[in-house]
């Protein structure tokens, strides 16, 4: 089989008919569909099955992003595996082929990552990140790369990503005791190892998020845990330049597009992010009680 394409669902009810009907349409046909679900309490499942996927139910509390999707893994049988978050949406037709032709094309790449394009609904700020972190023009990445690109050279996000399945069992999946980001500790690993990774602009989502002050303190405190445990890839980063150079981008995006009035936003959301990664990067210094409550993966806390 050509491609496994892997979901991971919690209460997805209103996002899957729409995404399941999207990737019926694709124009790769020879894969399969498998959900992975933490215990969903609407029809997730109901829908999962109508389109002919196939569903693998997980207690809810055992849910760990690098582990719940190894698990599904372990059950595929594509060449490829192709990650999807529920909420991520295909733009077209040719998401799935155009995010594995580098892939196919290149043996030395071990996995790829599309573009995500924000919702219409999204916040000023949320388009602009998008836009940032993921622009119109496809690139390779590898080792050499490392001193121009930094941690960049690892950023990949499994809300649209495909990996080859052999190197994916080769370098033995996710890392499990990771809080989030394993997508981007198996990008290093697989650079570290001498393979290639490819962000592809033309395999297109749609992907946003509306987040809240708190909420946005909240996953960058995990960022923050993710950091703080990986220091070897910590080494990499620049986090304060990146930051930096961030907010001026951001505050000359809104600008440029009229909006002066969301730089009070954008102000309060980078606090909110740096205090949050403060947060996160000196967790051991803070009880665990209160970092489950500040945290956004609070599974990961109570193993």
């Amino acid at each position: 089989m050509k491609l496994s394409v892997i979901i991971p669902t919690l209460n997805a009810g209103r996002y899957l008919p729409n995404l399941l009907e999207r990737l019926s349409s694709q124009t790769v046909s020879d894969k399969e569909i498998i959900v992975i679900d933490s215990a969903s309490d609407d029809e997730t499942v109901e829908v999962a099955r109508s389109f002919g996927a196939t569903v693998k139910p997980i207690v809810r509390r055992e849910f760990n992003h690098g582990r719940t999707r190894n698990v599904a893994a372990d059950d595929a049988s594509g060449e490829y595996l192709v990650f999807l978050t529920q909420d991520a949406l295909p733009v077209d037709g040719y998401l799935l082929e155009n995010l594995i032709a580098p892939l196919e094309n290149d043996g030395r790449i071990a996995a790829s990552y599309g573009r995500q394009i924000a919702y219409e609904h999204a916040y000023p700020i949320e388009r602009f990140i998008r836009g940032f972190n993921y622009p119109e023009e496809s690139r390779t990445k590898e080792k050499c790369d490392i001193p121009t690109l930094g941690v960049k050279t690892f950023f990949c996000s499994n809300a649209c990503a495909a990996y080859r399945n052999d190197v994916f069992r080769t370098l033995g999946g996710f890392r499990g005791d990771t809080i989030m980001n394993e997508d981007m500790e198996y990008f290093y690993r697989a650079v570290m190892a001498g393979y290639k990774v490819h962000y592809a602009a033309d395999a297109r989502v749609w992907h946003s998020h509306n987040y809240t002050f708190f909420e946005q303190f909240r996953r960058y405190v995990d960022i923050g845990v993710f950091f703080s445990n990986n220091r070897d890839l910590a080494a990499y980063s620049r986090n304060e330049t990146e930051g930096i150079r961030y907010i001026l981008a951001a505050a000359r995006y809104l600008i440029d597009k009229n909006e002066p009035w969301q730089l009070p936003h954008l102000l309060l959301d980078s606090i909110a992010r740096f205090l949050g990664y403060r947060a996160g990067k000196n967790y051991r210094l803070l009880p665990v009680k209160y970092m489950e409550y500040i945290s956004m993966n609070k599974a990961y806390w109570l193993s």
